[in-house]
């Protein structure tokens, strides 16, 4: 676990609003203090930008043996406003990306159409049970591509439920909508109107209906899941509930779930003939909070035969901290035969190895009380992303001296992730700060918001600017220019860094272009003689396999003016 990372709440209660990268805390007694003082959800302000993060609990984190998966993908709300759909780094569970201008966000994900990979998720405005939106997917820019919705029926849109991707690319969704009904037979007017629920599968490129094969139902009043033929809508099979068509092999375990969401088919890994696998998260009830001996809410896998009509459980995952949930919950199954588990109106998210053991338990928020204003772990899902924003980097500054003498600088990207390591460029004249001979500092990125502190370069120097780097050396992207005797306010539109490394001698020849005179255009600390000296301190931290992440220490480069 990265210790470093992981702090007690007691030093925070009145600064974590203004420190880069809180993160983790493991005593629940300073959580709790922390969430008194954040509506019930602690949470993490930046310097460089407006973002809200939050700060977890760890109940449980056994690294080793979680799946591998780089990121952790959740949809939330922060009561009346900052909502959104998240993406965190599952090695230290520090924020990547969030894009919090919406009223409510739920089932974030990635999924491919057509072989392209998308970030996804439903966004709109829901009352209790149900919800009108959209789904939303964004490509690796963060571009929106496609805005998907219910289609003929009058005001009614996507429900917020479900958002789900086939194989041929078309997307599934919920939907409520209102129908005329005689409610006489119990004791409503004969011309009433009903909720009714339904779903709808889209063509994202058109937003047009389709129909594909069989769809499995979850009914979550009627506790039942029901195979629904894609042709004419009738049931080929009804699981659980009064009707149901299964002999259950596990003693009514298999069949009794109730109030149930996140119902799949997923490929069995049994030999048997004709059985399939079903997952789904049964909440068992309505209600939400400590359980004790006598805990319901679990997640499910069950095997279906569906010529012998049997049904039995594979495994069945119940929270480590005996807490049940009375609303929403999810199951995903991870390409290591591990699960995660989403836990719907009680604030946290449950890894399970396949044998059912616990390695990864973190809560968001409080429990008990009322019913939390975020339903934060709903659906909680782990999996790949590669993001690569079209705006620019961030960058803030604390100049206790207006300029770069004992200053602070903060730097974050909102959404990308192939960030390895930041490096800060400083000057007198702005528009000539993207010389490599103003680099002045390299630091490894450190969370979704990295503080870099100038303490030991000894330069005075008025405007900064900050450029994001590749595993590979290259820059990335590159923030403005701030000028620290004007509280840190931008000077120019961008600081236009592209590199860090200094013309080649054969380059300059070949243009006739001196290296001073090329320098406006890029820089590196390398082979700069005479110029400065290179003094590397070294904070040690744990690599990160296959996304660009260095074990490397701060390398900070003292300038002479």
């Amino acid at each position: 676990m990265y210790l470093s990372r992981i702090i007690s709440a007691a030093a925070l209660l009145f600064t974590h609003s203004t420190l880069a990268d809180v993160l983790l805390i493991t005593n629940a007694t300073d959580f709790i203090a922390l969430a008194d003082i954040d509506k019930g959800f602690p949470s993490q302000n930046f310097r460089s930008s407006d973002v809200i993060a939050p700060v977890f609990l760890v109940n449980k984190w056994e690294q080793d043996q979680v799946d591998n998966a780089p990121f952790i993908f959740l949809g939330t709300v922060y009561g009346e406003n900052k909502a959104g759909p998240m993406i965190f780094d599952a090695c230290d569970m520090s924020l990547v990306y969030a894009d919090q201008k919406y009223e409510n966000t739920y089932t974030s994900n990635v999924h491919f159409i057509n072989g392209t990979r998308y970030f996804a998720f439903w966004e709109g405005g829901h009352t209790r049970g149900h919800a009108n939106g959209n789904c939303l997917f964004f490509d690796e820019n963060y571009n929106l591509k496609y805005n998907v919705t219910a289609q003929g029926l009058n005001d009614a849109r996507a429900d917020m439920h479900e958002l789900s991707v086939t194989t041929n690319g078309t997307i599934i969704f919920s939907t409520y909508f209102n129908i005329p009904f005689d409610c006489r037979p119990v004791g409503g007017p004969e011309n009433a109107l009903l909720m009714d629920s339904g779903f709808q599968e889209v063509d994202p490129a058109t937003n047009e209906q389709t129909h594909d094969g069989n769809y499995l139902v979850s009914s979550r009043h009627l506790s039942i899941l029901t195979l629904v033929d894609g042709k004419d809508g009738h049931p080929i099979w009804i699981l659980g509930g009064r009707q149901n068509q299964f002999t259950d092999l596990s003693n009514g375990a298999a069949t009794n779930f109730s109030w149930q969401h996140d119902a799949r088919i997923i490929p069995s890994s049994s030999n048997i003939t004709d059985e399939i696998h079903i997952t789904l998260f049964d909440n068992h009830g309505e209600y939400s909070g400590p359980c004790q001996d006598k805990c319901e809410t679990r997640a499910l896998r069950i095997a279906v035969n569906q010529v012998l009509h049997t049904a039995r459980v594979v495994n069945q995952f119940f929270h480590p901290e005996s807490i049940d949930s009375g609303a929403m919950g999810g199951y995903q199954t991870l390409d290591s035969g591990n699960v995660m588990t989403g836990w719907g109106y009680y604030p946290g998210f449950v890894e399970y190895t396949s044998d059912g053991t616990p390695v990864m338990d973190f809560q968001r928020g409080i429990i008990g009380g009322e019913p939390l204003p975020d339903m934060f772990a709903y659906r909680v899902n782990k999996g790949d992303w590669k993001g690569s924003p079209s705006w620019p980097p961030s960058v803030a500054a604390d100049a206790p001296n207006n300029s770069t003498l004992n200053a602070t600088v903060y730097v974050s990207w909102n959404g990308a992730t192939e960030v390895a390591s930041w490096a800060i460029f400083a000057s007198n004249n702005h528009s000539t700060i993207n010389s490599y001979t103003n680099l002045i500092a390299e630091f490894p990125r450190h969370g979704f918001e990295t503080a870099i502190p100038l303490t030991s370069t000894n330069v005075t120097r008025r405007y900064v600017g900050a450029a994001a780097v590749s595993s590979s050396g290259d820059v990335l992207g590159s923030t403005i220019v701030i000028d620290l005797q004007n509280e840190g306010k931008p000077a120019t539109v961008t600081s236009g860094i592209v590199t860090l490394k200094p013309p080649s001698p054969s380059t300059s020849r070949d243009q006739g272009t001196s290296t001073s005179t090329f320098g406006v255009m890029g820089g590196s600390i390398f082979g700069v003689a005479g110029i400065f000296y290179a003094g590397t301190y070294y904070w040690r931290r744990r690599a990160r396999a296959g996304r660009g992440h260095r074990e490397e220490g701060y390398r900070m480069v003292n300038m002479r003016d």
